[in-house]
């Protein structure tokens, strides 16, 4: 017969024990519920130009599938000697890069650009997470792949934000890249997402941190949740710039950007670009003038170059 007190011990170790799991339970639950709310779906319209006719030729709509969601997408022919493929940042459009695209034409480059999953123009009732942006850039180059290129030989990708993330994410494949740019990146999806909590409540963002590890797994494959963009970079041989403004202050210079976790390596594949210019130098900001109405000169004769040279 069980003694009083290995009854009342046994009470104790299985309240521990429930309690711990309640514990666990609860903060996945949390997480999920924070994670959804973050990675809603978008639907603002860009302030794009009223004429754009003006700033753009050739234009083509198009549409293509990222799994289940119907992407739109834009086609910038010129026939030219390349195509870039454009990948959007977070919570922007394809015509939030006008600027971008109308410079690169304007060079002789073809231009494919496209709404993510659960943006704008694109299908989806969320965002899903910040990986979604992988998936997406895959499948904008497998729809390029069924159409032969849209005739053009030479593939080449220009990433923002979320998009330089994602560019990375798919050098490693089968799509014959022959150089990116990527601009204002982070290294990791988990550095983005625990970055902005850390900027409010510091350290303590961290203690959910396995919680959002275990529910990234639950929406993507591993290889998608946890690369490491300075790593892939480095394994894919591909040239890549590397983007960085010097006052960014979402993924800054030094801690979470791409630029932070490859700029100490020597990598002969590699090379970096820092905007420092006041009033360009930013997250965003680097991507135009100051006045906010053209696309960053210096930096897009520098992706220009960088392409050229990389035939």
């Amino acid at each position: 017969m069980i003694s009083s007190k290995k009854k009342f011990l046994k009470r104790i170790w299985s309240g521990i024990i429930v309690s711990i799991f309640s514990v666990i339970i609860a903060s996945f639950l949390v997480t999920k519920v924070v994670y959804d709310s973050t990675f809603t779906r978008y639907d603002v319209i860009p302030d794009t130009p009223l004429a754009l006719e003006e700033m753009v030729d050739n234009r083509q709509n198009v549409k293509f599938l990222s799994g289940k969601n119907k992407l739109n997408g834009y086609l910038y022919d010129t026939q030219g000697d390349g195509i870039v493929v454009l990948a959007p940042g977070y919570h922007a459009s394809a015509d939030d890069y006008l600027w971008q695209i109308k410079s690169l034409t304007d060079k002789g480059w073809a231009v494919f650009c496209f709404d993510t999953t659960g943006s704008c123009l694109s299908e989806g009732s969320s965002s899903v997470g910040f990986s979604q942006a992988v998936y997406d850039l895959r499948n904008a180059l497998e729809y390029l792949k069924r159409n032969d290129n849209f005739g053009y030989e030479s593939i080449y990708l220009l990433g923002h934000s979320r998009g330089g993330y994602a560019v990375c994410g798919v050098l490693g494949g089968e799509y014959d890249i022959k150089a990116a740019a990527t601009v204002s990146a982070v290294n990791s999806s988990m550095g983005a997402i625990i970055q902005p909590v850390e900027s409010k409540i510091g350290k303590l963002a961290y203690i959910n941190y396995p919680f959002l590890v275990m529910y990234q797994s639950t929406l993507f494959e591993s290889d998608i949740a946890n690369f490491n963009a300075a790593n892939e970079i480095v394994d894919s041989g591909v040239p890549v710039l590397v983007v960085q403004g010097s006052e960014d202050d979402k993924y800054t210079k030094d801690k979470y950007s791409l630029y932070a976790h490859s700029v100490n390596g020597s990598h002969s594949n590699v090379e970096y670009y820092i905007c420092d210019e006041k009033g360009k130098n930013g997250h965003t900001s680097l991507l135009f003038e100051p006045d906010g109405k053209s696309a960053n000169q210096a930096l897009m004769d520098k992706i220009d170059r960088f392409f050229k040279q990389n035939k």
